[in-house]
């Protein structure tokens, strides 16, 4: 009845086999340097658009707080100032998140238009230019 239920190296094995299933599903990692990365930087605009999102959602969460602060506690309270604090923090993450996808946005049209000039054969035309 004395006998260890965790002997010295199964923690460590369990931890070993965590990690390397944790590594199984690794996708590819976005290219951010290569010629051809368009789609690369679509997929990092999404991310900024979808943690845009995110930070308007949490501005009018706040908006609603201080709606009901202000009824519970007055308009002047510090819960009311706190909340329009997180209100204006979150606004102006979503601004940021904004132009971060229109960045990576305009590269990724930057890089496509290269592409096509550099590649007669796949102008809209059809022509060599």
């Amino acid at each position: 009845m004395g006998e260890r239920l965790c002997r010295p190296g199964t923690i460590s094995l369990v931890a070993a086999a965590c990690t390397a299933i944790g590594c199984v599903s690794v996708t590819t990692p976005l290219s951010l340097t290569s010629p051809d990365s368009t789609a690369d930087q679509r997929k990092i605009a999404d991310y900024y658009r979808q943690d845009a999102l995110f930070f308007r959602l949490k501005a009018r969460e706040m908006a609603e707080r201080i709606v009901t602060y202000q009824s519970l506690f007055g308009a002047e309270s510090e819960w009311v100032n706190g909340a329009r604090l997180l209100e204006q923090f979150y606004e102006n993450a979503a601004k940021e998140q904004d132009h971060q996808t229109l960045l990576h946005l305009s590269i990724a049209d930057d890089r496509r238009a290269w592409s096509i000039d550099r590649h007669p054969s796949l102008h809209p035309t059809g022509q060599a230019k």
